[in-house]
This record gives C-alpha cells, structure tokens and sequence, in this order.
C-alpha cells in the first residue's frame, strides 16, 4: 500500500492536530483511528541514512507521534503530551527510497498525569520493521499552538 493509493484518507499534521515544522519538514502523512492516528510516511532520499536505509530519527519519530496520538485520545480531557521515556527495537531495516512505513501507537494504561503507550512501525509489506514504548506526561496547559 503506497501513500498515493490511501490519499483520500491522509492529511498533513497541521489538518490533523496542529502545526508542527519538522513533521512538515519529513513529508510525514496523517491517518484517523479511533483510538489515536497512524503517521504514514513514503521515503525520499532525505529520510536516508548513510547506508541508504530509512535513518532511525525517523523511525523513532513516526513512532513518538503515533504514541503521542494514542495517549491523547486516551484521555477523557483531551489533553497534549510530552515524552518522558521512550524505548525502540530495531527489528529489521527501514527500506529504501520509495518504500512506505506507517507506525501505529496504543494506549495500555493511563493515569490522572501519565500515558503507558506501545507502537509499532510496519513497511508496505506488512514486515514489522520496529516496535517502541513509551511514557507520556499530560499537560494541563495547551501546547503552543494546540488547537
């Protein structure tokens, strides 16, 4: 499944939460769940590491933010998050220029201040490529720029 062949149901980050220059900057791509999002992104040279493999920044990203997203429409006030901890796996490489990932996140326990989240990063194939877990802190106070 390419990023052109979902078009209809993906929206940059600015239409989804709100505006973020470096997801802007990776050509990073939005889809609605319902219980969070799936941050899907086609790799382009920029996304590159020196082995011409997708960089793991990238991959941890996508991760942090699908995570992030999880944890927020886990909380009945719907509050922004902020990573406290965050692990990644590395289980096989990202692909190459042209390859498509797309990393989910879900919500395993929340509290009053903090979300326990887990994530995934699949390649078009279907291959997992990652997995991640993290911890996120509620803000009280909106983000800047959170809508």
């Amino acid at each position: 499944m390419t990023i052109k062949e979902d078009s209809a149901t993906l929206m940059p980050y600015s239409e989804y939460r709100m505006e973020v220059p470096f997801l802007d900057h990776l050509s990073v791509m939005v889809e609605r769940q319902d219980k969070g999002a799936t941050m899907v992104v086609n790799l382009d040279r920029k996304h590159m590491n020196g082995g011409m493999q997708a960089h793991g920044g990238l991959i941890m990203t996508l991760l942090d933010m699908a995570m992030a997203s999880a944890a927020r429409h886990g909380d009945e006030l719907d509050r922004s998050s902020v990573t406290v901890e965050m692990k990644c796996n590395f289980i096989r490489p990202g692909g190459a220029v042209g390859a498509t990932l797309r990393a989910s996140g879900r919500l395993r326990h929340g509290t009053r201040s903090l979300a326990f989240c887990e994530g995934d990063v699949y390649d078009r194939e279907g291959q997992l490529i990652a997995t991640a877990s993290g911890i996120f802190k509620y803000m009280n106070k909106p983000l800047n720029g959170d809508i």
